[in-house]
């Protein structure tokens, strides 16, 4: 079993950083992760819209045959989002759809020999896309949370960071995001130093 009171990372080991269009653009929280860990190698794995039944279609492809000696995992606001709204006519993905997803790709490292894992809460949804759907995604946070806990995984709470920057603004304004999902540009910053405080590093 992982010590999660140690560092995640060793000097020079490669971690990949699974995840939606919020891992995926190349100004993502991903190049601010490398810049405070100069001594690792972080790799971007995002792919815009994802969710995690499509995710683990591409998790061989994208995770196991890199090889990495830990994973990042940060997805669920589209799992949250689908079969709602404009995705209505795709699957649901429920809360413990969710939380299986996640366990099962902690799994498949471990059968690889991945030992180190972290899973990250999705960030949240405010202005039009909590008007759209209300508050749909506090399910999945927990549900990345027993995941984590299930797989003896980090944890990373990037939903305690969505509501500690947005104060006591009402959840029908946009103040961390630009469009109710995505962070505005500097916030992916703060994205990057919750990770690092997670990992102890």
């Amino acid at each position: 079993m992982i010590d999660l009171t140690k560092p995640f990372l060793e000097k020079g080991e490669k971690v990949i950083c699974f995840g939606d269009s919020l891992t995926a653009g190349e100004g993502s929280y991903v190049k601010y992760l490398q810049a405070l860990l100069p001594d690792n190698t972080v790799v971007n794995a995002g792919r815009g819209g994802d969710k995690t039944p499509w995710a683990l279609t591409r998790f061989q492809q994208d995770v196991i045959d890199q090889e990495p000696d830990a994973l990042f995992i940060f997805l669920g606001a589209n799992d949250a989002a689908i079969g709602r709204g404009c995705w209505a006519d795709e699957p649901i993905v429920t809360p413990e759809a969710f939380r299986c997803n996640l366990v099962w790709m902690a799994h498949l490292c471990h059968l690889k020999g991945i030992k180190k894992i972290s899973i990250a809460t999705p960030f949240g949804l405010e202005g039009a896309a909590y008007e759209a759907h209300g508050n749909i995604i506090a399910p999945y946070y927990l549900a990345a949370r027993e995941a984590a806990d299930a797989m003896g995984a980090y944890s990373v709470p990037l939903d305690s960071l969505f509501f500690k920057l947005r104060g006591n603004a009402p959840l029908s304004e946009c103040v961390v995001t630009r469009d109710g999902t995505h962070p505005h540009a500097p916030i992916y910053e703060d994205i990057a130093k919750a990770i690092v405080k997670a990992w102890n590093m």
